[in-house]
């Protein structure tokens, strides 16, 4: 797994398929990371040649957690200079709720360089002030008591209530919060909290743009994917079943499907590059 160097900081990513596949970056929601999206790069990679790329976000995973706030333009800004530094122009972009987050700042920054946009399991809004001092306490409780104390605290809110009594599942996604440092998740919940709304942001979104949402999802529910639908110029909204917000987890099968069917008609419908 590379490294690379960006913005004051060094990035940890995954690069799936061949170099030559059309280029999709995914997004990691809070407070997990990049391996959240292993079985779907592998899929993309697999069945239609995709070169995915998977970075672990500032403050997560083997990626550094200096000391935040983490604006979403600053996560934004790792991003594109990622691809830079790759040399990919132009790509598709995923991001699933924190991630989703991150996407809206890259469109507002560079939305030119998106073939096809992916919103999984986020919102538009910005928080409210309730939001926001809940954002605050968890920054406080990963500070006070440790990332792991965060973990107890988020994995009933990411998976549905069979989710959290799957042993593996639920082992799976407390491992990769508890391994994640405090100071980044302290970082990355501030910086949530100072997003702007995006709302007015989705009617210019001239992209194709795929939502996904599980139907059990209580941290950004449906209807906040039907309205980041209904506003889109050019959307598909899909709800996976049995699933709460890490969707891409309760719903693997047709997760996959939908990325696959949706990433494969960009690459039919446009040139490469």
């Amino acid at each position: 797994m590379p490294n690379a160097t960006i913005n004051g900081i060094t990035m940890h990513y995954a690069d799936y398929g061949p170099a030559t596949g059309l280029p999709v970056i995914l997004l990691h929601a809070f407070p997990t990371r990049g391996d959240l999206w292993a079985g779907q790069a592998q899929a993309l990679a697999t069945e239609i040649g995709s070169r995915v790329i998977v970075p672990d976000l500032r403050g997560f995973g083997a990626t550094d957690a200096p000391a935040g706030p983490y604006p979403m333009d600053l996560l934004a800004r790792d991003v594109l200079a990622l691809a830079d530094l790759l040399n990919l122009p132009r790509f598709v972009l995923g991001g699933m709720s924190m991630g989703g987050y991150i996407a809206f700042a890259v469109v507002r920054l560079a939305g030119d360089r998106l073939r096809g946009l992916i919103l999984a399991d986020t919102r538009a809004g910005a928080d409210s002030d309730d939001g926001r001092a809940g954002r605050e306490s968890v920054a406080q409780l990963a500070e006070r008591e440790g990332s792991a104390a965060v973990a107890e605290l988020m994995v009933p809110r990411l998976l549905s209530g069979a989710g959290t009594m799957n042993p593996d599942l639920s082992r799976t996604v407390r491992g990769w919060i508890s391994a994640n440092q405090p100071q980044g998740i302290a970082g990355a919940t501030r910086g949530m909290a100072l997003r702007p709304d995006s709302t007015e942001l989705l009617g210019r979104i001239a992209c194709p743009t795929l939502v996904i949402c599980g139907d059990l999802d209580t941290t950004t529910p449906i209807h906040e994917a039907r309205a980041m639908f209904e506003a889109l110029p050019a959307a598909t909204l899909e709800v996976m079943v049995n699933a709460a917000h890490l969707s891409n987890l309760e719903a693997p099968d047709a997760f996959n499907m939908t990325l696959i069917h949706f990433v494969r008609g960009l690459e039919q419908a446009t040139p490469a590059g």
